[in-house]
């Protein structure tokens, strides 16, 4: 009898992967602490891309001893944070991920997105690039209990999809997301957006610069791979 094959599955986390929104948001955080006096030198907000925003002002409020409820401050920068993604006139894409959106989709892979950001951001975010159609399922940080670096967010976004963990290929561009694929048993490509900040991601198995062609080869290759 002919082994039954087995599809692979790519997960996508989105600020700086689909969406070139990291520089929204350190603008937006970077504004915040101006106001709250908070002498955090801007390079140093690089080190919380990927992390969930519960965590990054648990850090700040501890490290600089604010006395400011941390609920506030995470519900004033999300809403500030969906007030300028709404406003927004063109929302800011990443070059050549929408291209490799259909190749992967004409591939019949299963795509889903895992995203530390808030649900109604996802949401809007995914509405206004046109590109929700793409995605079988969408988690964000809020849906699991830990966030990245656990592996929760992979595996949910896995199981969603109803795939194996050791089938999905993760595509992040963050040492916290890479860390949670690798955790989650996942393959990890690293895409390395000078946007998000010159981060580390030798943790991935694969670190691309761009969506070239060339680029967008290797990924479909890993899909290959992947599938049994």
């Amino acid at each position: 009898m002919t082994p039954m094959k087995i599809s692979s599955a790519v997960i996508f986390d989105m600020d700086g992967v689909l969406a070139d929104t990291e520089p929204i948001y350190m603008a937006i955080t970077r504004d915040m602490l101006a106001k709250l006096e908070v002498p955090l030198a801007p390079e140093e907000l690089f080190a919380y891309v990927g992390i969930p925003t519960r965590q990054t002002w648990t850090e700040i409020i501890s490290r600089f001893d604010l006395h400011l409820p941390l609920n506030e401050l995470i519900r004033l920068e999300k809403d500030r944070q969906l007030q300028h993604l709404r406003d927004i006139e063109r929302l800011p894409e990443v070059p050549g991920v929408r291209k490799l959106l259909e190749e992967l989709a004409q591939m019949g892979t299963a795509m889903a997105v895992a995203s530390s950001s808030s649900l109604d951001i996802v949401g809007l975010i995914l509405s206004k690039l046109a590109i929700r159609r793409f995605f079988a399922a969408t988690v964000s940080g809020r849906d699991v209990a830990q966030g990245k670096p656990a592996p929760d967010i992979f595996l949910k976004a896995a199981a969603e999809i109803r795939t194996q963990p050791q089938k999905c290929i993760v595509i992040e561009d963050s040492p916290a997301g890479i860390a949670g694929a690798k955790s989650a048993g996942m393959v990890c490509v690293g895409f390395a957006n000078p946007n998000s900040g010159k981060l580390n991601l030798a943790g991935a198995d694969l670190i691309l610069h761009d969506f070239s062609i060339e680029s967008r080869m290797k990924i479909k290759r890993l899909v290959s791979e992947t599938s049994t």
